[in-house]
Formats: structure tokens, sequence, C-alpha cells
């Protein structure tokens, strides 16, 4: 049975609610929530990493939601460095670590060191005097693009292998050169890696999503990844979570991906949040809690007030996951932005809200909010056993054993650190031999030797590589697949003729990993093995077992296959995808914003808005469902609910989730009040003459806009000189004089009811 096969538990959740400040917040029975720390020690906490010795670092915004040219000009935002006297849990006291950042987008600490997304580079920050503040700012990595969103860069986050993983956003061409020294150009979005000292770089996914987020492992090395536009808006679906397995392409499909090889349709997503603003990711242990919550997942769901949580089933190659709410909040303007697990006393969850400021690219928070403020919150287990604290009573490689055996994770990083840094061998053979022993003796608990066998794969050496092949004759699959994963890595050609038994191994997630290291190894011993794998339908080992085809390379062996992986390696080695870009296109300019509606006509709105809230009350929504689906009133013509309707105007499947009856009545009478993503008018200026619609397609021959249900523009891309954001939506005006208020109410009922 795998480590993370969930356990059975009652369908039936009992909630319990806690009044804190504005906010009632609802979780499981069992769940207490509490205030970690609030203004002014930390205002609007946007991602949040733990130092070692228990300081809490936090990105904390400036409340600006400027243009992003401006900010990183300005550098208004500021990390703090948060510490508890007490030791209660509760932080009492706040040093500004680094002043003058970017907007931050990622924390995490590493060997001494913050380092911090900032588009488009990622910071190393380091405290060199011991004072609380980084005196030592380096550039680790530079992206060197950075579009209107910002969501060029997230993380970056410290996987198990040594590597740092980081995302791109965003569909911003890069250009970087890869460990192998070839060059890599792509637009579009990627899970990144690379080790902390600059060697080593290669993407590992590929996607047409707007803004994969965060990044977490499990215990045996797979990757699960969170996002958002993982689909274009339909029936309630957008944003979620995904099994990152190598070489996969994921999202919804888009120009970027013309050039990068693909094993068939786009890889399916793990868990659909709808249009949730996907965000902080986190794989807790939560060692006190209590077997049912080893190895879950919790997500940030910005847009929905809430974190969730999700618990990982293996299912054939990759998991699925039983969902359930873990914090929800009864105020609009609660957004949480990341999750993260408390590794000391008897663990807990920690949870940033960043408060109401941010609207960039955001239509839930249009009216911005800089005064809302945020706070970092609390989620601890009532009956949670003590974590047993770090073993300091023993000497050198007896004692880093006791701590890698421990419940603690703090304990398990702390020996990690002192295996690697303090003369304990762990480069050497002495060190080699130590961590074979935590990994192969069956007395030790299975975490205690998964954490033994991803710390000797870090370790660059032959014995080493040795030693990792061992893992692969071991009873746990866990074990096997994360020795097969490590192998990859290194593309360790000894290890060929072990993997090959393992592509029959009764595990499919151990197949799996099987053949990606065979692929990377790129043995062509390997091309029949391959060819003769059961992939049992499983669209992730089909994939996998394809992409090892693909990067063997040997297409004369492929040549007769007449279906399954082999067939599809073929045609992706025929057609030469490799990973050329898409075509290069000359950018269009981008005008200046048109202007908004001035001062006056904004008063005049806000009182005419006021005047109807006040008499659209006690809305019935089954007259407003009809009203809905009238085609008179126009809404069914241009929206999609629940897959009936058109696609012109945004999806509505799941609106009143994410908007509150004054948002809604707000864009029914005020439709330009905000845009939607991906909605936004723009006014197309080409050489005959001027268009305003929306932006369906930006290729490299042709724009295409389109300004009504079934109503498109062609222009050759040479032929457009301009773009410019409009400021009047397509949307008509003037509904609150064609609805009476009653009718306004009964609509925005219904709509209130699309969850």
């Amino acid at each position: 049975m795998r480590l993370l096969l969930a356990l059975v538990f009652a369908t039936a959740v009992h909630a319990a609610e806690f009044k804190i400040g504005i906010h009632t917040f609802t979780v499981p029975d069992g769940l207490t929530v509490e205030v970690a720390a609030g203004p002014p020690l930390v205002n609007r906490p946007i991602t949040m990493a733990f130092g070692d010795s228990g300081e809490l670092y936090v990105a904390d915004s400036s409340g600006s939601n400027d243009p992003v040219e401006k900010q990183v000009k300005d550098r208004t935002h500021r990390i703090v460095r948060l510490t508890s006297s007490k030791g209660d849990g509760k932080f009492d006291k706040s040093t500004v670590f680094a002043d003058k950042m970017m907007f931050p987008e990622g924390t995490m600490w590493l060997d001494g060191s913050l380092y911090v997304s900032a588009p488009p580079q990622i910071w190393k920050l380091t405290d060199t005097d011991g004072d609380g503040v980084a005196d030592k700012r380096e550039v680790w990595f530079d992206g060197k693009t950075l579009t209107g969103c910002a969501n060029d860069l997230h993380g970056p986050y410290a996987g198990p292998d040594g590597f740092i993983y980081w995302c791109k956003g965003g569909f911003a061409e890069q250009r970087f050169k890869l460990g192998d020294g070839r060059d890599f150009v792509s637009s579009a979005s990627h899970l990144y890696r690379m080790r902390p000292d600059g060697t080593g770089f290669e993407a590992v996914i590929t996607a047409g999503m707007d803004n994969p987020v965060d990044v977490v492992f499990t215990p045996s090395g797979e990757r699960l990844l969170c996002g958002t536009f993982l689909q274009n808006p339909a029936n309630g679906k957008r944003d979620g979570i995904y099994h990152a397995v190598y070489g996969g392409v994921w999202g919804k499909e888009h120009r970027c991906l013309k050039g990068h090889p693909r094993t068939g349709p786009l890889m399916p997503v793990m868990t659909q949040l709808g249009p949730a603003a996907a965000c902080g990711l986190e794989m807790s242990r939560l060692a006190g809690w209590g077997d049912e919550w080893r190895g879950n997942l919790f997500a940030c769901n910005f847009n929905l007030r809430k974190v969730t949580r999700h618990i990982l089933t293996p299912d054939g190659a990759t998991f699925r996951t039983t969902d359930s709410d873990l914090l929800v909040s009864d105020q609009t303007d609660f957004h949480p932005t990341d999750v993260i697990e408390d590794e000391r006393g008897t663990g807990s969850l920690l949870i940033a809200d960043t408060g109401g400021w941010y609207k960039i690219c955001c239509p839930t928070s249009q009216l911005v909010k800089p005064d809302v403020l945020g706070a970092i919150y609390r989620v601890r287990k009532n009956d949670a056993l003590p974590v047993p604290p770090v073993v300091h009573h023993f000497s050198g490689l007896i004692r880093n054993n006791n701590k890698l055996a421990s419940d603690n994770p703090a304990a398990r990083k702390e020996a990690l650190r002192e295996i690697f840094d303090n003369g304990d061998g762990g480069k050497g053979d002495d060190g080699v031999k130590f961590l074979t022993r935590t990994f192969t003796r069956s007395e030790y608990s299975l975490n205690h030797r998964l954490v033994g066998i991803w710390a000797i794969s870090r370790i660059p050496s032959e014995a080493a590589r040795a030693a990792v092949r061992r893992g692969l004759a071991q009873k746990e699959a866990e074990l096997r697949t994360a020795a097969a994963l490590s192998i990859a890595l290194w593309r360790d050609k000894g290890a060929t003729d072990a993997l090959i038994p393992l592509l029959a191994d009764a595990d499919l997630h151990t197949r799996r990993a099987a053949a990606e290291a065979l692929g990377r190894i790129g043995d062509k011993r390997a091309v029949a093995p391959l060819l003769a794998t059961d992939t049992a339908g499983d669209r992730f080992l089909e994939h996998s077992v394809a992409y090892a085809l693909y990067e063997i390379g040997d297409i004369a062996s492929l040549a007769n296959t007449a279906a399954g992986p082999g067939k599809i390696a073929h045609g992706m080695l025929t057609v030469s995808l490799n990973t050329k870009p898409a075509p290069a296109m000359k950018p269009i300019p981008v005008e200046p914003a048109m202007p908004g509606p001035d001062t006056a006509t904004l008063a005049r709105q806000r009182t005419r808005l006021e005047e109807l809230l006040a008499l659209s009350a006690n809305g019935d929504a089954e007259r407003g469902k009809q009203l809905f689906l009238d085609a008179k009133s126009l809404c069914i013509t241009c929206h999609a609910m629940g897959g009936v309707g058109a696609t012109f105007g945004p999806d509505l499947t799941k609106v009143g989730a994410i908007r509150t009856p004054r948002d809604l009545l707000e864009a029914i009478i005020f439709p330009s009040a905000s845009f939607v993503r991906s909605y936004e008018p723009m006014l197309v200026k080409t050489k005959t003459g001027e268009a305003l619609g929306f932006i369906k397609k930006d290729a490299p021959d042709e724009v295409i806009i389109t300004s009504a249900p079934n109503v498109d523009a062609r222009f050759p891309r040479a032929d457009v000189l301009a773009f410019q954001p409009a400021a009047t939506s397509l949307m008509p005006a003037g509904f609150d004089g064609i609805f009476t208020p009653a009718q306004l109410a009964d609509l925005v009922a219904y709509l209130k009811t699309a969850k």
C-alpha cells in the first residue's frame, strides 16, 4: 500500500466557527483558528518561509497596484522577519529584512539565505552579520521579461533532489542556455529547475496556462503543481492542481505551445478548483495530527475566500483527490495567498491573507481596498500530539541518523544540513555508506528511508549513483519510484539494466518513473523493452513511455510501430518538433489605455448603484433564471451558464462564488466598471481603420478580434499598427433602464446561486 493512500473517513464533516475581527472562519471540528501575526507587524502578507531558527520571513505588499513598469522602478514592497519571544506561536516582533523590493511573489529559505521571486528576477538575500537585515543582495536568476500581470515568475521552491524549482507564467518569449549547452527559446509557461550553483538548468513541463504558481513534492519525489487558466473558462472550470510529470504539456491550447513536443492531447488536470485563482499550495506532513492528515494537499483559493483540503490517492500512474474545505471566511476581502506548515511544536498550518489591496488582472478585486489589511492565521488541531524534539545528545552520524528518523521535519532538515555542511562525510564515501544504510534497512520507517535516498541523490559521485541503484530493488514501491526519479535526474547510464525490468513493475508509478529515467539516459537498448511496455490504458504511463522513446530518438526502430507510444514517438520525431519555439512575432505596440470615467461620473454611478441596491432586495432566483434564459434580456445571447448559452462573454457558471451581490449588480448596470480576464476590450488600429473587440487570436500571420456573438474581424498582422486598451465594455450599458429594480433583484439572486 502506497504511503499516500488515503484512509477511509466519514463523509459528514462537522464544522466549527471562530469569530476573529470582522471574519467568521469555518473549519472542520477539532481544529482551532487564531491570529499568528497581523498589522503593524505585517500588513499585506503574500508568501512565507521559515528560517532555520523558527523566524518567519514574509513578503509584505505596500498595497501598490501601479503598472508593473512603474513598480519595478519604484520598488515599494518589503520582506519582514517575524519572531516570537514567547515561543507560543504568536509573532510579536517584526524587522524589515529587505526593503525596496519589486512585487514579491515567492519566498524560500535555503542554506542560510532567503530567495525571493520579484519579477523579472529571483533574488538571493543574505544576512551576513546576524542583525536580522539582509546586507547582501544577489540576482540568482533573471528571466528578463515582465508582462502586465507580473505573472512571469513564481517561486522558488526547494526540491528533495537538491534542485531549485520555479514557475514561468505569461506568454513572453524567454531565451536560455540549457544545462546540456543547447539553446532554449519559448513563450510558453513552464516549470523550470536548476541547482543552487546555477548548473543543470532545464524545463520540466510546458503549459499553455496563464499562471502556474506553486509546486510541492510527494515523499517519493513526484511533483504537484497548481495554476490558473488551465482551460478557457467553461462550465465553472478554469484553475486547478495537476501531476506535473516530466515532459508533459498542460493548459489550454495556445500558439505558444507550437514547436514543443507533445505525446497527444493536453495532459489531464488532477483537481479542478474552478475560478479560484489558485495560488499557495502545501503538502504537509503534520506529524502530530494523525495518519489521516499525512500527505494531504492544502490549496489557497484567492477568489473563493477559502483554503481547501485534498486527500491524495494513487490512481494508476497518477493521483486523484478527495476534496473538502479546510478554512472558509465569510468576508469578501479575505484573500488567502499562501499556506505553509510550521514544523515545530505539534505542527500547525499558517495561512497568509493578503487583504483587499490586490486588483492587477483580477476582476473580483477591481474596487481597490488598500486599507483592508491582511494577517497571518494559524490553524491547529486541538488534540495534536507533540512532535518529537530535535535530538542533540548524540554525536556525528549517530545523531544525524536519529534526526533523519524523527517525525519532526525540522529535525530531518537539520540533519541534512549537518551531513552536507559540517564535515560528517556527506560528500565522501563515508557519507554515502551512512545514507545507504538509512534507505536499505527495513527497520527504519518509510519516511526515514525516503529522506535518505533523496539525501544521497544530491551527492555528485559514482559511489552515490551506485548506491541509488540499490533503491530499484527495494520492496516498497515508493522507494523504487524515488530511486528511478533520482536516476532520471542524473541520467545515470549505469542503471539501464536495472531499470528495464521495472517497466513491468506492478506499481504503475514505478513503471512510469522507470520509463522517464530510461528516456533521459538515452540508451537505445531500452527501445524494445519500452515498446513492449503494457501502458494499461493509462494516459500518464503512455505519455512517459512515448516521451522516453522520443528522447532516445531511434526513429528507425519506431518506423513499423502501428499503434501506441511507439507510433506517437515516431510521429513526434518525424515532424522534428524538438523544442523549437513558436514563430517569432514582432511585438505590436500597446498604447496607453483610454481614460476611464471621470470623478463626477464615478460618483453618479456609485449613487445609482447604492439606490438600486436599496430597491433591489429579496429577489427571486427562479424568476431571475427565467429572465436570464429569455433571449429578449440578451443574457443568454452572450453568456453561458452550466453549458447553456453563448461563449461570447465570460462563462457565468460559478460567478456566484466569486462575486458579491453588489459586484453582480454593478456588472449588469455599469459593465465598464471591471473587465474579466481575457475579456478586456481592445481597440485594434490598422492601416485601414480601427476595430473594437476582444482579441481572439494573436498569431504570426493574423490578428482576429470578435466584436459580437459570431462576428469576427481578421487582419493581416503586418497591417496592425497598435493595440489600445479600451475603457468601454462590449456589453451595453443601460440595463437599469430596461429592467425594473425587482427584475434586477431577481437576476442577481439567480446569479448568486451559480456556485
